[in-house]
């Protein structure tokens, strides 16, 4: 018999993402799953230095709909301080690049999937938001920092428009500074 943790990583697919699932609620709008990271790494970004152990923190991000219900991971994160007296930082929380971009409210797959649900499945930007249980700005500002990385878009699919400032996906037009392509 496999372990609860064991089979929830392997549903939510949290394992690639490096976080470990240790427990989960369901609340009337959104299924919430805490998670912590797999390794605890806590070296210091700035002068690369280990630091010592202070206390935790949770980041919550919007991450993929399980079973259509809108999902939050709270991803418990080790702080640390670094005790190097040459460093200009004292405090940092672990790093969790795998699972979001620093500030983001999203996980990196959120985000790529919110593109293909714009540009592929061609839904709306509500709908995608209504999915999500997010707002309407978070998910027209997501894609922005997938749409050079990880979209590689046929030929054809993309139009662009020097004069106007817009960019048009199979017929979905964009702001520039919402969606940039190179």
């Amino acid at each position: 018999m496999q372990p609860t943790e064991l089979v929830a990583d392997t549903i939510c697919r949290t394992v690639e993402l490096g976080v470990t699932i240790t427990g989960a609620a369901i609340g009337e709008a959104f299924t919430h799953i805490e998670c912590r990271p797999v390794v605890e790494d806590p070296m210091c970004p700035s002068c690369g230095h280990c630091g010592k152990l202070r206390d935790h923190v949770t980041r919550t991000l919007t991450d993929l709909p399980v079973v259509g219900h809108p999902t939050r991971l709270q991803v418990r994160l080790p702080r640390f301080v670094c005790e190097q007296d040459s460093c200009a930082v004292s405090v940092f929380r672990q790093r969790i690049d795998r699972v979001a971009a620093p500030k983001a409210s999203t996980t990196r797959r959120t985000a790529r999937w919110i593109l293909h649900c714009l540009a592929v499945e061609k839904m709306s930007v509500s709908a995608v938001a209504k999915v999500l249980g997010v707002s309407w700005d978070v998910v027209n500002s997501s894609p922005c920092p997938q749409c050079t990385t990880s979209f590689t878009p046929s030929p054809g699919i993309w139009t662009r428009s020097e004069s106007s400032g817009w960019t048009s996906i199979n017929g979905n037009m964009f702001a520039d500074r919402v969606i940039r392509v190179s």
